[in-house]
Parts: structure tokens; sequence; C-alpha cells
């Protein structure tokens, strides 16, 4: 993977703050899957040039956060009832 790829999955991985799943194996199956799509994804994206990879990437990161943030709320809110 190019540099700039590996960051953003490092930040990625940093900015996805999950709850502790339950159970230690349900974890590691969540961590393929994701590995998988990355790495499905990650050929695509290399192919592309430079500036349009730090692009999608970025695209990538606020879609995430911006995904996160309503399911917080959703969960939140269905906690309060």
């Amino acid at each position: 993977m190019s540099s700039s790829v590996k960051e953003v999955v490092d930040n990625v991985e940093k900015v996805v703050q999950m709850e502790v799943m339950k159970g230690w194996g349900r974890e590691v199956q969540l961590r393929r899957k994701w590995n998988k799509i990355w790495a499905e994804i990650g050929q695509r994206i290399l192919r592309l040039p430079r500036k349009e990879q730090d692009i999608l990437l970025e695209d990538f990161r606020t879609a995430i956060q911006s995904r996160i943030l309503v399911m917080e709320r959703i969960n939140n809110a269905n906690r309060e009832d």
C-alpha cells in the first residue's frame, strides 16, 4: 500500500472508537471483514493518481465519521427511551 493509503487506514482505525464487542471471536470476524474490504478497495485506489487518492481517502474518512456519529446518536436516543 502507498504511504497515504496506510496513513488513512491508520487514522480511520484511530477515529473509529467502537465499544468493546461481546466476545473475542466477534471482534476477530469484524476485523477480517474490514481488512477484506480495504484490500479490495485499496487495489483500485492505488491505480488512481496520487491527488485523487488523497481526495478519495479524505472522503472515506468524512463519510465514516459521519456515519458513526449518526449511529451513535441513534443508539443513545434508543437508550434514553
